[in-house]
């Protein structure tokens, strides 16, 4: 059977890039021919050039420039090169069997500048498939009565609708649309998939790693506190906080090899509780903690989650019960796929 994949695949974004190859990886395990639809739309790649015109009102920015050129080129050419590395084709059009739309925010109408008909089946290509939503997510963001009306009419296109929050499910159910809580790909994959993404990075000393998928002072203030000498700050975009140097593969080994995790990030906190990490998750105070509270709380980990300022948690994490909870929710995550495939 072959099958394709729409998704965040063409952004330079460490989440982005990781949920993509591991679902392929996934479902080339279960015995499929998998491509990746090479769709790249401007919204996704525009935010992550290394020069933008806007630069040029931006004193702060010019100043870093010459000091970070460099370091983004360097990361620009490790996101493009494990992007080139995906099985990719430029349509869904080539006799596809099924389409997985998702994972990622490809619901979100503040990402994708509205809804965009593409992550919702909508275009010619996908009439003759059996699309298949999986690990969907709509960020969490307010709809219109407009939008609400689009959205109802576009969940016709697909054959099951797995998502990823509960709140997303919960927007579905008062609309009488059934679907499935599902495992994002990275925590489906596990720990096996990511030991062959991830490229050999060792530090030579103890660190605590940070990265912020939302701008957040809080997460370098806290990391400060952790008692290590060394703290490893990765940017999320070419001249923000941060080093800016690093690619997808590098990303995993910073976490895996860090005493310690300090994020904004869903794919930060993800990676962290694959490799066992001691992980803090720094609230935004944004719709994006919801993403986070939705998974932690499926783990009993809820309490990992630090308002800023906030006291730190005093248990350790219990691993043990949160590896069996992952087991079960990647074992009906499993049984979704393979149901929606018969």
């Amino acid at each position: 059977m072959k099958a394709g994949i729409v998704t965040f695949s063409a952004a330079s974004n460490y989440g982005a890039a990781l949920q993509c190859r591991c679902l392929v990886e996934v479902l080339s395990g279960q015995g499929l021919d998998v491509r990746v639809i090479d769709y790249r739309p401007s919204y996704l790649t525009e935010p992550y050039r290394i020069l933008k015109p806007y630069y040029l009102k931006k004193p702060s920015i010019l100043l870093r420039l010459p000091f970070r050129y460099w370091g983004a080129r360097r990361r620009e050419k490790a996101f493009r090169q494990f992007h080139e590395a995906l099985p990719l084709i430029p349509d869904g059009s080539g006799g596809l069997d099924a389409v997985f739309f998702g994972s990622d925010q490809i619901w979100n109408p503040r990402i994708c500048k509205g809804l965009d008909p593409m992550f919702f089946a909508a275009g010619r290509q996908f009439s003759a498939t059996r699309n298949i939503a999986y690990a969907a997510s709509d960020g969490s963001v307010p709809l219109s009565d407009a939008q609400s009306a689009e959205f109802q009419r576009y969940m016709r296109n697909f054959y099951r609708i797995g998502v990823r929050e509960q709140s997303l499910q919960e927007r579905l159910a008062a609309w009488n649309i059934p679907s499935v809580l599902t495992l994002d790909p990275v925590l489906l994959a596990g720990r096996s998939i990511l030991d062959k993404l991830a490229a050999y990075r060792r530090v030579g000393e103890s660190y605590v790693f940070t990265y912020e998928a939302i701008d957040n002072p809080a997460v370098r203030e806290l990391a400060a506190t952790l008692g290590q000498r060394k703290v490893i700050s990765v940017a999320r975009e070419p001249y923000s906080a941060g080093s800016n140097r690093y690619g997808p593969g590098e990303f995993i080994s910073l976490i895996r090899d860090a005493s310690a995790v300090v994020t904004t990030s869903f794919h930060g906190v993800a990676v962290s509780l694959l490799y066992h990490k001691v992980f803090y998750y720094v609230e935004t105070g944004t719709r994006a903690d919801d993403r986070i509270r939705s998974l932690l709380s499926a783990i009993g980990l809820e309490g990992r989650m630090v308002p800023p300022g906030g006291a730190l948690p005093a248990k350790p994490i219990n691993y043990s019960s949160a590896d069996a909870a992952l087991a079960a929710l990647r074992t009906r995550s499993m049984d979704f796929i393979k149901e929606a495939l018969q």
